[in-house]
């Protein structure tokens, strides 16, 4: 997603910006400069697991961002890191229609039915040979998510398949989803992609250490605990779960006028490859062909 130049920019860039807090020097014409800046470092922390600040100076960075905003409200864009956290509770979680129905996968226990589906995915097909995209399953709480003119406009669960739980709020408290990504640089207006909301072992133990701590009872087991979290209607309780999202699927596309479907959007390895170049956690890297 960036470059060797934009790294080396942007670090530059997140030093000039902390010199100048020190300073006590920065006014609201470095607010663009500062959410350029927490997005890069929230990739490099929350998808390449590769930080290149120290918590402590993102925490200022953000902070900072925070107080211009709320000094001019003016200021404020709807893909701002602040953006994240709603003000108040959820009051209830409205139905949202899925674009294209959301369906189940099978199961698979042994070789012969892996070789029957080839078999009739040939068939169907009128293919002699098939190339596949391998990549993991992901096991927590599907999700539905809409982008449109490069916004994040929708979350919704799973549900029954044809509509689920409108739950942005909180979908947006996953640091590893992009509040906006570039999809208009490659013509596309709306887009939705389908995903899967996981807590990790590590970040589970840390929470539960803390309900411990604080006389609760832990929570059972990591999927339980990721999908459960959609539905809380306390979007900072939410956030304090550090979930993390791995899309792997693009369900539904539209055009901007004019403009003719991507190459990116042609097969289903190079929408992940697109997905990861604009800033998502995708099986990029986990991913691997092979042919029948």
């Amino acid at each position: 997603m960036y470059s060797k130049t934009e790294v080396q920019r942007i670090q530059k860039l997140t030093q000039e910006i902390i010199k100048k807090e020190n300073q006590g020097v920065v006014t609201g014409k470095e607010t663009d400069a500062l959410r350029e800046i927490l997005r890069f470092h929230e990739h490099r922390y929350y998808i390449l697991n590769d930080p290149l600040i120290a918590d402590g100076e993102y925490d200022k960075l953000y902070k900072l961002l925070e107080k211009i905003e709320q000094e001019h409200p003016g200021l404020i864009t709807a893909d701002s890191p602040t953006q994240r956290v709603a003000k108040g509770l959820t009051k209830d979680f409205p139905a949202a229609h899925h674009l294209v129905p959301m369906l189940s996968l099978d199961n698979s226990y042994n070789s012969d039915d892996l070789i029957d589906f080839d078999r009739k995915a040939k068939e169907l097909s009128g293919l002699s040979a098939i190339e596949y995209c391998v990549e993991p399953k992901f096991d927590g709480g599907s999700i539905s998510v809409i982008y449109e003119n490069d916004l994040l406009v929708r979350g919704a669960t799973r549900g029954d398949g044809i509509e689920g739980d409108e739950v942005t709020t909180n979908i947006k408290q996953i640091r590893s989803l992009p509040l906006s990504a570039k999809f208009s640089a490659y013509g596309i207006q709306q887009i939705e992609i389908r995903g899967e909301v996981l807590i990790n072992k590590q970040n589970l133990a840390k929470y539960n250490e803390q309900l411990i701590e604080d006389g609760y009872a832990p929570l059972a087991n990591p999927r339980n605990a990721a999908a459960g979290s959609l539905r809380i209607k306390d979007s900072k309780e939410v956030a304090k779960r550090n979930l993390e999202a791995f899309v792997y699927h693009v369900s539904y596309f539209s055009l901007l006028k004019g403009e003719n479907t991507p190459v990116e959007l042609t097969t289903h390895s190079a929408s992940l490859q697109l997905l990861w170049e604009l800033g998502f956690r995708s099986p990029e890297k986990e991913k691997e062909f092979l042919k029948t």
